[in-house]
């Protein structure tokens, strides 16, 4: 691809793209290694075609519009949002933000001149991540989602009609609403990431900072939903039931920190009790969505499903 090179060369007088690093998701553009005018630059260019390829989404013009209104909040998050993030809870740097038409260009500092690799799945990296999380939704409580979106994460269910309608006549079918209606009537909401999955983390091994990027699905929610995506985009079924309980509770001590950082800590505790106690829903809300976009997905496993059953059980009623 080279569509977006007439772009950047109106803002570049010497370019040399030196390494294409991945293309995006079902043709959308891609991800470049480069050099702007003399200085180390990675780009992400965004292209979405009008028909995408892809064996588990429906070709309906919602769901490509979804597709495409995702980088047009990743762009607004750069611009408006990025700059004001705390040291705790840092995003790739981002230089520059280009735009034509549907065409867009994020030309972001190169983080591996700065010492920072792709996280890893390693407990030191898990630690350190769930650290940026609780900073990232501290610095972030009760802020209005503007230009983002109104509700974080791709797959929540208003977003997902098309996946709704493909699941199997079941009970997670039956208290989807009211799932999605439970985790949206918390009245301690936050910014989510909305996409917090291990590989849109980079972190500097030496130092343990850590950088988030991908911010395509960014906006209001609870940080629990962060947490359990997160968790279970790094750790098995039998890691998830030794480990998941601990991991949350660090999550939570974080958060409880960053509160006073940020001068909240008024309402930390409620926060954390109110949270801990949708842990089960998040997991549920996910399955949801799996069961209609992949149900033979690894990530249907014991855990998942054990969370839903709790879910019957302390929210019977409201999902009734």
């Amino acid at each position: 691809m080279s569509f977006y090179l007439p772009l950047i060369s109106l803002h570049y007088k010497s370019i040399e793209i030196t390494e294409t690093i991945t293309a995006l998701w079902s043709g959308c553009g891609e991800i470049v290694r480069c050099c702007l005018d003399g200085n180390a630059c990675v780009i992400k260019a965004i292209s979405v075609p009008d028909h995408i390829n892809h064996p588990r989404i429906s070709q309906t013009e919602f769901a490509i519009n979804r597709k495409r209104h995702s980088y047009e909040v990743e762009f607004h998050w750069y611009q408006q949002y990025a700059p004001h993030l705390p040291a705790q809870a840092r995003a790739l740097n981002c230089y520059n933000t280009l735009e034509h038409q549907q065409q867009k260009v994020l030309v972001f500092a190169d983080f591996s001149a700065a010492g920072f690799t792709n996280a890893q799945m390693d407990h030191q990296h898990i630690a350190a991540i769930l650290k940026w999380l609780g900073y990232f939704h501290a610095f972030h409580f009760q802020v209005k989602p503007d230009g983002l979106w109104q509700q974080g994460s791709y797959w929540h269910l208003a977003t997902r009609p098309d996946e709704y309608e493909k699941m199997a006549d079941s009970a997670i079918k039956h208290h989807a609403y009211n799932i999605d209606k439970t985790l949206r009537a918390c009245q301690y909401q936050t910014l989510i990431h909305g996409d917090a999955k291990l590989a849109n983390f980079a972190v500097n091994s030496a130092t343990m900072e850590v950088l988030g990027y991908d911010f395509q699905y960014v906006g209001a929610g609870i940080g629990v939903v962060d947490v359990m995506y997160f968790l279970g985009s790094c750790l098995n079924e039998q890691q998830l039931e030794d480990m998941a309980d601990d991991y949350l509770a660090d999550y939570f001590q974080h958060f409880s920190n960053a509160m006073q950082t940020f001068g909240n800590s008024d309402y930390s505790a409620t926060v954390i009790n109110e949270w801990q106690k949708l842990w089960p829903l998040a997991w549920a809300d996910f399955y949801r969505f799996l069961m209609g976009w992949s149900p033979e997905h690894a990530k249907v496993n014991t855990y998942m499903r054990k969370q839903y059953q709790i879910t019957k059980i302390n929210f019977g009623s409201k999902l009734e």
